[in-house]
């Protein structure tokens, strides 16, 4: 006789933890955030090492593509002076991929993946939404950033904006929560079931265990670390774009001396 799966054998939001000057700091979340950083790192200097000015492999033809792609479209919604915004959407997503992917990785606990608790999700939102309103200063000035963040949609009476206003800081306040809270709720509920699996009996956990790790790397894992990237493309196109601006500057020379247009990959521009 099978014992039954009751709610209260599954671990929820426990973590392995330190206590630092009376801070209790979640050394699972640190450690794996700090492998998956290491990871992307070292992978971005290796194939650094392997790119060539010649005739390209798969990989670095795949990487130039995936490239040019994004950067077509950063230009397309942002505007060609933050070419800087392209690499870092690619480390976001790379870096949230590897981080998603540590849980399936059988280490006992040891390594969690850190997108399943809130300290890392809210520190990736925040620092992107602190990045898109800078940005959004220095491209449009100040009136320019109030009147496309918070005085908008643009043509209405001047009383009517008096409603909006705070209605958009609402908004504007909801992004980086619902960005970190999006990604944290699929991860920690993909964690959660990796527990709940292994509480079945031997013979249903090995089968379903295997199906769910495949079907959370290659679609949930990879999905959630695209729309994290594709929501930091989106919201920076809004918070920098004006009616008569189609996300260009007036003030190219500035915003480029401010954020330097990053660099492509060799053979990227072919």
């Amino acid at each position: 006789m099978t014992t039954p799966v009751v709610a209260a054998a599954v671990a929820v939001g426990k973590h392995w933890t330190a206590t630092v000057f009376g801070q209790s700091l979640n050394l699972d979340t640190i450690v794996s955030s700090l492998v998956a950083a290491a990871v992307v790192l070292a992978a971005g200097f290796l194939l650094r090492r392997a790119v060539t000015d010649g005739v390209p492999g798969r990989l670095q033809t795949a990487l130039e593509s995936a490239w040019s792609t994004i950067d077509s479209y950063v230009e397309q919604m942002v505007g060609s002076t933050t070419r800087w915004l392209v690499p870092l959407v690619m480390t976001l997503f790379f870096f949230i991929l590897v981080s998603n992917w540590l849980e399936l990785i059988p280490t006992g606990d040891r390594l969690t993946s850190p997108t399943a608790d809130t300290n890392l999700t809210f520190g990736l939102a925040f620092t992107v939404i602190i990045l898109v309103h800078v940005t959004s200063i220095r491209r449009l000035r100040f009136s320019g950033y109030l009147k496309a963040n918070y005085l908008h949609p643009p043509g209405l009476p001047k009383p009517i904006y008096a409603l909006l206003a705070p209605i958009n800081v609402i908004a504007q306040i909801s992004y980086p929560v619902s960005l970190s809270l999006r990604l944290f709720g699929n991860m920690f509920a993909a964690a959660l079931m990796l527990q709940i699996i292994a509480l079945l009996p031997i013979y249903l956990g090995w089968v379903l265990n295997g199906v769910w790790k495949i079907f959370e790397g290659v679609f949930v894992d990879v999905i959630q670390a695209f729309i994290f990237a594709l929501l930091t493309v989106i919201y920076m196109s809004m918070a920098t774009t004006q009616e008569g601006h189609s996300g260009e500057t007036d003030h190219p020379a500035e915003a480029e001396a401010a954020f330097p247009a990053a660099e492509l990959p060799a053979g990227a521009a072919a």
